[in-house]
């Protein structure tokens, strides 16, 4: 069983859908830690939070059976919230609170102890210059650096900036379509993806929402369609193929099959309000199965 670290704030969420408002859990380390251990994975994650946080929330965790002795709360501050608003395609973010920073000077050994590490910040609370020394000899650095390129207005409105994201020994970069384009300068995918590569990650994925996405390794790139289904809410779903990418990647070495399952997951996750349908019964044989019919569909590019 692969032992994986997330790293990142877990948050709380209020969203605003075409069929109306909810509040729930949310981050990167919520989606992406649910849905490898779904999967299988022997999961931890290091994060911090408020006193508001609701235990309902951790103790959906724990019956997923995630490891959250990595869990800080702090005394006089509130958990990371964001309001989501969406219309159609398109996300306005805004900030309503922000838990503090995480220091990971003290837990590099235990880090280094994991299969893959794997940074997903959501709201500038790892400092790039503080992981150079997280990839140990046996443990893998992975990213998600929306939380790095955000940045907020007077008003809280999350905007994306450019940032340099050349980091020594990283193995896997995984980046949405809107902050690839801001990355990169370009519009094109497959320019995108070029250009990403040159990060120096072993394996790049560049998700693209409804249109599926761009996994790259060495000289092989694959372009994997979604599986089609109706979305109900899609927060979290670029979170969630990271996440069952490394735990399946992990185990089968096979690209083609961990990108199937990460796509599988993905749609599981969007069909119903933020990530409760990676807690139901059956996710991985559903996920498995949808991904079968994924695999056959994936193309080289």
């Amino acid at each position: 069983m692969p032992k994986m670290a997330v790293v990142g704030h877990l948050t709380i969420d209020e969203i605003e859908i075409e069929s109306g408002g909810f509040t729930s859990m949310g981050g990167v380390a919520c989606y992406a830690a649910l849905a490898a251990r779904a999967l299988g994975a022997d999961v931890k994650i290091f994060t911090r939070i408020g006193k508001d946080f609701q235990e309902e929330y951790l103790q959906a965790l724990k019956d997923a059976g995630i490891d959250l002795s990595g869990v800080i709360v702090g005394e006089n501050e509130d958990s990371t919230r964001f309001k989501l608003t969406y219309s159609g395609d398109q996300r306005r973010l805004r900030i309503l609170a922000r838990a503090g920073d995480l220091r990971l000077e003290k837990a590099v050994k235990e880090l280094q102890s994991f299969d893959v590490i794997y940074l997903g910040p959501v709201a500038w609370e790892i400092n790039l210059s503080d992981v150079s020394g997280l990839s140990g000899r046996d443990s893998r650095l992975a990213l998600d650096p929306q939380g790095l390129m955000r940045e907020v207005d007077e008003m809280g409105l999350i905007t994306l900036k450019r940032i340099d994201l050349e980091i020594p020994g990283l193995w896997m970069l995984r980046i949405s379509r809107e902050e690839a384009e801001v990355l990169t300068g370009s519009i094109d995918p497959i320019e995108m993806l070029d250009r990403l590569m040159g990060v120096g990650a072993e394996i790049t994925i560049l998700t693209l929402g409804r249109f599926g996405s761009f996994v790259a390794r060495g000289s092989e790139t694959i372009r994997v369609p979604c599986y089609e289904t109706i979305v109900v809410d899609s927060t979290g779903a670029g979170d969630v193929f990271g996440g069952a990418f490394i735990a399946s990647y992990l185990n089968s070495q096979d690209l083609r099959w961990a990108a199937a399952i990460g796509s599988a997951m993905a749609s599981i996750v969007v069909e119903g309000q933020s990530f409760k349908p990676l807690t139901s019964p059956g996710v991985r044989e559903e996920a498995e199965r949808r991904a079968e019919m994924i695999y056959e569909k994936i193309k080289p590019l």
